[in-house]
């Protein structure tokens, strides 16, 4: 039996350990919260891998994994662990392309859909290794695709393998750019959007909390305003939106004094 989940899982947890955060504020307590993940990822231990299927990218994302594999300057136990989990997991894209859809509205996941995959190593239902604590994987971004705001109930990591991102934290955050071997953590609900920079990136994620729920993307409207729209997966794994709202003045105003530190 193989054990690659559980080498990514110990290779992260060694990488975290003194981790720079460069998108963080002190505020935000970047430390015990990544022990926090850091823990987590240690129950992992040494299990064996049991996902025996598997999905390849398409041929653009394929390329796109070639570059970032080939950029990765971890130590050599590192970048093994990377490789071995990006040539074993199961590949996904993480939004609809809707091309069906008769709708003409703008929608944020066909906008990405072709710029974002994702592959989960550990976690409930799919993986390597099973887990109801901690969900756990690789993230592969396309260059120059911009991730807009958006906010969910898990607390969240980024850690950069390969490429570099500009992350900003609050609704006029200032982003912040992350480079290989940092890490970003995102508190529960917390606005923050990605841009990628002239070359692929390669994220290794972590999610605890709630799994699944509301995603809610914030867009600006043409009077100023904000709106947010609640999109959810639903039973055939397709997302839907459940709720659209127009956000309360006194909510923005309440976000200001934070934007840098948020």
């Amino acid at each position: 039996m193989t054990k690659i989940a559980s080498k990514f899982a110990s290779e992260l947890v060694a990488a975290l350990a003194d981790a720079e955060a460069p998108t963080n504020q002190p505020s935000d307590n970047v430390k015990d919260n990544i022990d926090r993940f850091r823990h987590a990822l240690e129950t992992v231990g040494d299990a064996d891998d049991t996902q025996e299927t598997r999905s390849t990218l398409p041929k653009d994302a394929a390329d796109w994994l070639h570059e970032t594999l080939g950029e990765l300057n971890g130590t050599r136990s590192f970048n093994d662990a990377v490789v071995m989990a990006a040539k074993a997991a199961s590949w996904y894209q993480i939004y609809n392309d809707d091309k069906t859809s008769d709708s003409k509205e703008s929608s944020p996941m066909r906008d990405l859909a072709s710029g974002m995959y994702a592959a989960r190593l550990i976690g409930p239902h799919r993986g390597l290794v099973q887990s109801d604590q901690v969900l756990a994987g690789l993230f592969l971004l396309r260059k120059e695709l911009h991730y807009p705001l958006h906010q969910h109930q898990s607390t969240e990591i980024y850690f950069a393998a390969s490429g570099s991102v500009q992350i900003q934290h609050g609704i006029n955050g200032k982003p912040e750019t992350l480079l290989p071997g940092q890490v970003s953590l995102t508190p529960s609900n917390r606005l923050h959007a990605l841009t990628m920079d002239d070359r692929p990136v390669l994220i290794l994620w972590v999610w605890l909390g709630e799994f699944g729920g509301r995603n809610w993307w914030w867009h600006r409207q043409d009077n100023g305003g904000w709106r947010r729209d609640a999109w959810e997966r639903s039973s055939d794994a397709s997302w839907v939106k459940t709720a659209s709202e127009q956000v309360p003045d006194s909510e923005i105003i309440a976000l200001q004094p934070n934007n840098n530190q948020s």
